[in-house]
């Protein structure tokens, strides 16, 4: 039991306690320090008793040592914190010493544990759980880009369009679809061999990409030779202008294709657009509509001139909000 043990075992065992503690009046001056914390400063406890914090430890210290009183004087609690101290890291406990009788802070106890190490494993946590959490990002990301073109991929956008769908119907404003497709792409690889052709598409899909303007804006890979790009917040005269520049980007690659009529690698692009997306409609049901609805634009094109551009005439998912 405590009582046991003697005044001066009592005493040798604070001297030897593992963490560092010391005792400072209300003018910052120690009255008492165990062996750890004079190892620490760099003093024997004899010599520190009597000199003031701001000597010994420097003015931040004893700045903190003041706002301390000041926190006890007022009735509140120091919470635990950490202090960088002679190039390691410590947790900080500060408690107030009061009489037996009588509410005054009469001395400040303060003890500092030594967590260099915790902190240097926490810090190569957090640097491995960064690490994990950028490799997830790459590889997440990865599954949903097309490694031929870099575009987002088909399941990329079967995730995305549904989500701009919603966004739309609640802010109330318009959205777009166009289907991109290359133009005789099949007698192009016929031509120049599926080499040739892959690096055709990646040309495409850079044109396409360098023609957005908005940064919402987003162009998947669909299949094959077949692109679509989503406008969020687009009507369908601002498609149709995005459809245009999409169609010239492609035209000013000037990929040579002895097997189109202008001797270049053309595209023909269908559009849909939606103005109003009613609050009730399902999102399941715009995208079908704004899919089909471009794809049979696209086939309008493809039925007759090619490298040109066509409007659905329904206005899709139109209605009341």
């Amino acid at each position: 039991m405590l009582s046991q043990i003697s005044p001066e075992e009592l005493r040798a065992l604070c001297l030897d306690f593992p963490v560092a503690a010391c005792l400072v009046d209300r003018n910052r001056r120690f009255l008492a320090a165990n062996r750890e914390y004079a190892r620490l400063i760099g003093f024997s406890g004899a010599r520190l008793v009597g000199r003031r914090a701001l000597d010994v430890c420097g003015p931040e210290i004893d700045a903190r040592m003041q706002r301390d009183f000041e926190v006890f004087d007022a009735g509140g609690q120091v919470p635990n914190h950490e202090l960088d101290f002679a190039g390691k890291v410590h947790l900080v406990a500060a408690r107030a010493i009061r009489p037996a009788t009588g509410d005054h802070v009469v001395a400040l106890c303060v003890a500092l544990t030594d967590i260099t190490e915790q902190k240097r494993l926490e810090c190569r946590l957090a640097a491995a759980n960064a690490q994990l959490s950028d490799a997830n990002r790459r590889l997440s990301e990865a599954a949903r880009t097309d490694a031929l073109t870099g575009l987002w991929n088909r399941h990329a956008l079967e995730e995305l369009l549904p989500q701009e769908i919603g966004r739309s119907r609640r802010a109330g404003v318009p959205l777009s679809v166009l289907m991109v497709d290359v133009d005789r792409f099949k007698e192009y690889n016929d031509r120049y061999g599926h080499l040739a052709g892959d690096e055709a598409l990646r040309a495409v899909a850079h044109a396409m990409r360098g023609a957005l303007r908005h940064p919402g804006d987003l162009a998947a890979r669909y299949g094959g030779e077949e692109f679509v790009i989503v406008l969020p917040g687009t009507d369908s005269d601002g498609a149709i202008v995005v459809a245009t520049n999409v169609r010239a980007a492609i035209r000013t690659a000037a990929i040579p294709h002895a097997g189109s009529a202008v001797g270049i690698v053309t595209a023909s692009i269908g559009v849909a657009s939606v103005a109003n997306i009613p609050r009730t409609a399902e999102v399941a049901l715009i995208r079908t509509r704004l899919i089909d609805g471009a794809d049979q634009a696209l086939y309008a094109v493809k039925a007759t001139t090619r490298d040109g551009i066509w409007l659905h005439p329904t206005g899709i998912g139109d209605g009341p909000g």
